[in-house]
């Protein structure tokens, strides 16, 4: 078999289902202002705006912040504001896998999305003591990093749901193509939108959830000489309903991460 043809054939079929996304370019060093896109680092925060905490009373901890007025568009996400992931300071990365799936992104403790449709830049009116990544913490970032970004497109990855309905089961191919398709049609990286990468299997499939959007992607991967480290070296993922999106109703997200 020559494996190249193989996977140009199935490329082929596969960028009929093309997305686009945003990818994602952290760098180790301080975004230019508070309100900027950036992952850890303290969040933007307007004053007398109740802030996330944990069902223990914990404060979150800025995981990623999204400025969608310095972003490229992406047809279906904002077009301006500033969307924000906040996890738990804990071993688990804010995850809870005592509760049913359903609970949990109806009443998440460990995480929460917030999204600020204006951006105040006075910095009168924001707060300034809030707590931000560092290495005593318990995060993938120990740190904060500045985004460079770039709009792209991407064919399905063999991890995400989808690529079998796409294409055929991966398991199934010969393994010299199989692993030719699994380090080549990779969904790795940083990024909003697009199709999602898994260290595992993705959640959507055993939970049927078939309407569930990637809405941001946190990978694991070294920066300098700073690493971003979902346990070993896993992903981070966060999930929207298709209509919910359209609405920026960001008070039901899936957050998921796993690790090899």
């Amino acid at each position: 078999m020559d494996i190249e043809l193989e996977a140009k054939k199935i490329r082929s079929e596969l960028e009929k289902f093309s997305l686009p996304a945003i990818k994602l370019f952290p760098k180790a060093e301080k975004a230019e202002h508070i309100w900027s896109t950036k992952f850890g680092g303290k969040p933007y925060w307007p004053k007398g705006k109740a802030y996330p905490v944990s069902d223990d009373g914990a404060k979150l901890i800025l995981l990623a912040q999204l400025n969608f007025d310095e972003l490229p568009k992406l047809s279906q996400y904002p077009e301006s504001g500033i969307l924000q992931f906040f996890i738990e300071d804990d071993d688990v990365y804010g995850m809870d896998f005592d509760r049913p799936t359903e609970e949990v992104i109806s009443s998440p403790s460990g995480y929460r999305i917030i999204y600020h449709p204006e951006i105040e830049k006075n910095e009168l009116y924001l707060e300034q003591d809030l707590p931000g990544a560092n290495d005593e913490h318990f995060l993938p970032a120990s740190r904060e990093y500045r985004i460079e970004c770039i709009l792209d497109k991407e064919i399905p990855s063999p991890t995400d749901y989808r690529y079998e309905m796409y294409a055929s089961d991966p398991l199934e191919y010969e393994d010299d193509l199989a692993e030719y398709v699994y380090e080549n049609f990779s969904a790795e990286g940083s990024k909003i939108g697009g199709y999602a990468s898994f260290a595992q299997e993705d959640p959507r499939i055993s939970e049927k959830k078939d309407n569930w959007l990637l809405l941001f992607q946190m990978d694991s991967e070294l920066v300098g000489d700073n690493q971003i480290m979902w346990g070993d070296m896993g992903v981070g993922n966060f999930f929207i309903e298709r209509e919910a999106l359209k609405k920026k109703d960001f008070s039901k997200v899936w957050y998921n991460w796993d690790c090899c």
